[in-house]
């Protein structure tokens, strides 16, 4: 210390680092004037023995420390990729990804028990057996994070020991993280246990959140579903044109590479592209001969008038270019706004290939249907014109590869179409179990 510095008495006075140094610097100092003494040999040691607690409780503030700075770096990784996540299968796989680089060394994977009774795994090879069962349930039962050793009588694949934690989504259980040791590996201690709790109510948290999502949007389905039928039966000869529309537009821009969000706006502007038509005339929507030019520009509404209604739900605001440009033509001379080329929104030109198609492969009131191949060529001359030529192409080349050399597809797509709302509605309802 520096020559004039006054050196701290007692513990209480240490305030800086170089006070520590001075302090027992000082304790060396009259320890070495101290004769032979068997009480100064016991107040050694116990001053060792306080010593060892105070390093040990440091020890394990630092290990409490760092575990709540794993649960905090694993919670910012998870929520910074949250958006990345589409279902509820991704955001198990990302928990599971997460406790795998915060407990290196340790087997991470999922249990569950499907609905009919049977166990499966996901993420490992291990096999559920009666004591992986029985610990999984224990841990539902108390809805705890438990740590155990397999029986001695049981070979696990030389696990050591075994940590559980169960997943609930409000009050349902889902399934269970498991981390499993092998010998020679560090023992699960509490913080490991407190990350583990952490981590599966956070996981169950976004689970119950995408459930509730789902089930929302399998009853904005079923309601659009029955919109979209109310509007197509209007008219017998277009019944199921929108349900069709719909599915040929998904085809379509799947294959150009739409996904996730874009897929799905597209797919409610392909539904509702003509439920604008609710307010049209039935004299002018059911006619069969030609329609007068007051009867043309009535008919030439329904765009604007669609889009008007799906202006009212806010959430729906990346559909409403599709809604209000389908008809659009390539060259220019469409309506409502006579957009050209690639001012006409790519979801309305792609919905648009999707409406001509299906209205060429349905019988109308003033012809009988034309075959898929009639209407494809139809289609091919009217690129560049009516539609985009690229996606024309593209379109042209999906279907032929769907349907050619088997007489029986054709029947198979409409009928797959004509299910398309339904059939979404089912797949939603099928991530329920992280599929």
């Amino acid at each position: 210390m520096t020559v004039g510095t006054r050196i701290p008495q007692s513990p209480s006075e240490l305030k800086r680092p170089e006070d520590v140094q001075g302090w027992v610097d000082l304790l060396r100092a009259r320890v070495a004037t101290l004769k032979p003494d068997a009480r100064i040999d016991q107040i050694l040691w116990g001053l060792s023995g306080a010593v060892d607690r105070i390093v040990a409780e440091h020890s394990g503030m630092a290990r409490e420390l760092l575990s709540v700075y794993e649960q905090l770096g694993i919670v910012f990784e998870v929520t910074g990729r949250l958006s990345t996540v589409q279902c509820e299968r991704e955001v198990v796989d990302l928990f599971v990804e997460s406790l795998r680089r915060s407990f290196d060394r340790r087997v991470v994977f999922v249990v569950r028990q499907g609905p009919g009774e049977e166990w499966s795994t996901q993420g490992c090879e291990l096999t559920v057996d009666e004591w992986i069962k029985s610990l999984v349930n224990r841990a539902r039962d108390t809805s705890t994070v438990l740590v155990e050793t397999p029986p001695v009588d049981m070979e696990h694949h030389n696990v050591a020991e075994t940590m559980v934690g169960p997943v609930f989504a409000g009050d349902a259980f889902v399934f269970a993280i498991v981390l499993a040791r092998g010998r020679g590996v560090p023992e699960f201690v509490a913080s490991d246990m407190s990350l583990l709790e952490s981590l599966t109510t956070f996981c169950g948290d976004l689970i119950r959140s995408h459930r509730l999502m789902r089930e929302l949007r399998m009853m904005s389905f079923s309601m659009v579903r029955s919109l979209v039928n109310a509007v197509d039966q209007k008219d017998e000869y277009t019944s199921g044109h929108s349900l069709r529309v719909g599915h040929f537009a998904t085809l379509l821009g799947k294959r150009v590479g739409l996904h996730g969000v874009d897929i799905e706006l597209l797919q409610w502007g392909a539904l509702l592209h003509d439920v604008g038509k609710i307010g049209i005339r039935d004299d002018v929507l059911k006619k069969a001969g030609k329609l007068t030019p007051e009867e043309l520009d009535h008919i030439k509404e329904h765009p604007t008038r669609s889009h008007r209604v799906v202006q009212e739900i806010p959430q729906l605001a990346g559909a409403l270019e599709g809604v209000l440009h389908h008809h659009e033509r390539y060259d220019g001379t469409g309506y409502p706004a006579g957009l050209a080329r690639e001012e006409i929104p790519l979801q309305a030109r792609i919905i648009q290939i999707a409406d001509v198609f299906d209205a060429l492969t349905s019988t109308r009131s003033y012809r009988a249907a034309y075959d898929w191949r009639k209407a494809l060529a139809i289609l091919k001359d009217e690129a560049g014109k009516l539609v985009d030529p690229n996606l024309c192409r593209v379109f042209d080349e999906l279907i032929h590869g769907l349907l050619d050399g088997d007489d029986n597809a054709w029947d198979r797509l409409v009928e797959q179409a004509n299910a398309f709302a339904q059939a979404e509605k089912e797949d939603l309802g099928g991530d329920s179990e992280g599929e």
